[in-house]
């Protein structure tokens, strides 16, 4: 049981070290959108006439990539939060209402724990998997691309993520459920 709980967690673990590293670049493709975005539109800005550029020349290129700009930054936050997902989960950064939970013994919290995978968890998360298989299929089926002009063309591979974050979770949560029946197990052991 417990090869098959460190299997489980490190899915989460690997993932959720992954798209950390796009935090930064989310941060970074959001300042190279939005400063320019305010600098090409001071009017005071453009009339100093820095470094004798051509601004208008810059503010129209910037206009024909700022589409496809913002749609990355989307793409990016969709991406590091369902995937993140399954890594707050394993990292207990989750959020959970523990007023009764948190003065509970290990053994009823092991309860509670396993009576709610099963009742709540697992039928949430196999409910989104089954409703967004026909959005998904739908999107691949027109290779679906943003609305916007200039825009990103992925948005199919991005609406995948509706399968794909529910698998991890349910993975995550099988770990989690397995680790408080070790914990009943070893009671009942003690």
């Amino acid at each position: 049981m417990n090869k098959t709980i460190h299997f489980l967690e490190a899915v989460s673990e690997h993932s959720g070290r992954l798209v950390s590293w796009l935090v930064l670049l989310l941060v970074l493709l959001t300042l190279s959108v939005a400063i320019p975005r305010y600098l090409l539109s001071n009017e005071w800005f453009l009339s100093l006439n820095l470094l004798s550029l051509d601004w208008a020349g810059i503010r129209s290129s910037y206009s024909q990539y700022v589409n496809a700009m913002n749609d990355g930054i989307q793409y990016m936050h969709a991406i590091i939060f369902m995937f993140g997902l399954s890594y707050a989960m394993k990292a207990g950064d989750h959020v959970r209402i523990d007023i009764l939970y948190r003065n509970m013994p290990p053994e009823r919290q092991a309860w509670v724990n396993i009576i709610g995978m099963i009742l709540l968890f697992y039928p949430t998360f196999i409910f989104i998997f089954i409703m967004s298989q026909g959005y998904v299929f739908n999107a691949w089926g027109i290779l679906e691309s943003s609305s916007r002009p200039g825009g990103l063309p992925w948005l199919y591979a991005l609406k995948t993520l509706l399968l794909i974050m529910p698998v991890m979770m349910i993975l995550q949560g099988t770990a989690t459920l397995l680790k408080n029946i070790q914990i009943l197990k070893n009671k009942e052991a003690a």
